[in-house]
């Protein structure tokens, strides 16, 4: 037996005559499997859990190290949110009602072939994501470390400043990476009590935080009072604006994503009010904690929002060893969590469509943390401006594929999907489009990101002559991008229309040769109310 046929998966056997290369992580969940455990304490749990997480906090507080006052900078991550949602409530419907995937969502759009494309740009970003998440959290460690070995502090670097990481932080990161190993092999059905776990540690820990914030800044006036202070010259309105792409950042890739979770819902009419609820309600509090800590780190230590705006430089701090390692502790839970649930998971789903027959999520998740120290995140993690700057770069792609996949399921659609042709191989099926790639969605996604291109080359090198209405447009990337993307994309559906199968709001279809799961619900009780009802 050849090293090709030990590496194929054993869920991959050969396809039926037809149909396309799948194993069991591509395959839809229906209605009733004993894999749709999650009810909305574990949705609003997912949210909780994505929602206190370093990057989170930094979003906000890289509002204030620009300037925006504390209030400005909370209303900027409220909008953000707000935004943000929008997509991701209608993405996790199709998962929910339709039991599929993002990698499978996207055939409907971009077609057979063409979905690679879009799943490879969102795979990119997860395993950046991952990259720095890891990052943050090799610095938890670093936290953790020296608070119980003073001595660590002074470990000898032998790295030059322009690496932008020492020999510590280098080390650190790797003992984390090692850490998450043993997690990544655990199926995301089977995490929700880490969710669990994280909707009690973490807001504890959070409100704890908050109030030893307010308390040694004497209130909320010295603390909310700051004036908006920008000294670069640049209009308060664009800073805001950046900062509510910068909210948009972190969660524009799981509002492509959201099916990879929802799938698992076992009340699909749970998952619009909880994305809801857990978007701009949860996830936005970690906002408000972040404005607040740095605003008022500002007071308590007298150093400027440039440092504070790292959680972990605060807590060093502090005079407290215990409060030091726990804090650290706290904050290296939150990563894992969030590293598992919005990157591995995400890119295990891409990497899978690829390579069917020899990813699936677990194999995916361990590519995606060695993958992960190429992207070398210190770059992007040692500043607020860098931060700041990576946010705002690749959310201008995900709102383009956002646009385009969102107008064609609900819009040109109008929520008809036949599950048997995204799984056809069938060059006359309605998905195939031409040659495998649906031309009307690439067209739309270049006429969403060109108009960004100006800014996005000014915020990778200011020294560059850019006009300002170029760098101001930029600073709303994601929604200019999928605006026009979902725009152009109906546009030319009027024009060229597609060829459009399935029954307008059917709740899930089997896939005969496809679904392989034994408790699947009989077909005749799926396109009925009772499923949906339960």
């Amino acid at each position: 037996m050849g090293l090709r046929k030990r590496l194929e998966l054993a869920s991959a056997a050969d396809p039926v005559p037809g149909e396309t290369t799948t194993n069991k992580d591509l395959q839809p969940v229906p209605i009733g499997s004993k894999e749709r455990t999650w009810t909305w304490p574990s949705l609003l749990g997912f949210w909780i859990a994505e929602a206190f997480s370093i990057s989170m906090y930094q979003v906000s507080s890289t509002s204030v190290s620009k300037g925006l006052n504390p209030g400005l900078a909370i209303l900027a991550v409220f909008i953000g949110h707000a935004l943000v949602c929008i997509p991701a409530m209608l993405d996790g419907y199709v998962g929910a009602m339709k039991g599929i995937n993002f990698p499978v969502y996207c055939r409907s759009a971009f077609g057979m072939h063409g979905s690679k494309f879009a799943v490879f740009i969102r795979g990119a970003v997860a395993v950046i994501w991952f990259g720095t998440q890891s990052f943050q959290g090799g610095q938890c460690l670093q936290v953790m470390i020296s608070a119980i070995w003073p001595s660590f502090n002074h470990f000898e670097n032998r790295l030059p400043p322009s690496a932008h990481v020492t020999s510590a932080e280098l080390l650190c990161f790797f003992l984390f990476l090692i850490v998450q190993l043993p997690l990544l092999y655990l199926h995301v059905s089977t995490l929700r009590w880490m969710f669990m776990a994280k909707t009690v540690i973490m807001p504890i820990f959070g409100l704890t935080l908050f109030i030893w914030a307010l308390v040694q800044a004497n209130g909320f006036g010295p603390t909310f009072s700051k004036p908006t202070r920008i000294t670069d010259g640049t209009p308060t309105a664009v800073i805001f604006f950046q900062c509510v792409t910068a909210a948009i950042g972190p969660k524009a890739t799981l509002a492509l994503n959201m099916p990879d979770f929802t799938r698992y819902a076992k009340y699909p009419r749970q998952v619009f009010w909880t994305q809801a609820v857990g978007l701009m309600v949860l996830v936005t509090m970690c906002g408000v904690l972040g404005a607040t800590v740095t605003s008022a780190a500002e007071v308590i230590y007298d150093v400027p929002a440039s440092d504070a705006w790292n959680p972990l430089y605060v807590a060093r701090l502090w005079n407290n060893r215990a409060a030091q390692f726990f804090a650290g502790l706290c904050w290296a839970f939150a990563v894992i969590g969030t590293n598992i649930s919005a990157n591995s998971v995400s890119f295990s789903n891409d990497l899978s469509l690829w390579f069917p027959r020899y990813i699936n999520n677990r194999r995916g998740a361990y590519v995606c943390a060695l993958l992960s120290v190429a992207t070398v995140p210190w770059y992007i993690q040692y500043s607020a401006k860098s931060f700041s700057s990576f946010l705002g770069g690749y959310s201008l792609f995900l709102g383009g594929l956002a646009g385009v996949l969102v107008t064609d399921f609900w819009i040109c659609r109008q929520k008809r999907l036949s599950l048997p042709d995204l799984y056809s191989a069938s060059k006359l099926g309605p998905h195939w489009f031409t040659h495998g790639f649906n031309w009307r969605a690439f067209v739309a996604f270049a006429c969403g990101v060109v108009p960004d291109m100006p800014g996005l080359v000014h915020a990778c090198n200011s020294s560059l002559n850019v006009p300002n209405g170029a760098v101001y447009l930029y600073s709303l990337s994601w929604c200019v991008s999928t605006v026009i993307a979902g725009t152009v994309y109906w546009i030319l559906h009027k024009v060229s229309p597609m060829e459009i199968t399935g029954e307008a709001g059917a709740l899930f279809e089997s896939l005969e040769g496809v679904d392989a799961e034994p408790d699947a619900v009989a077909l005749e009780d799926l396109q009925g109310k009772k499923a949906f009802e339960a």
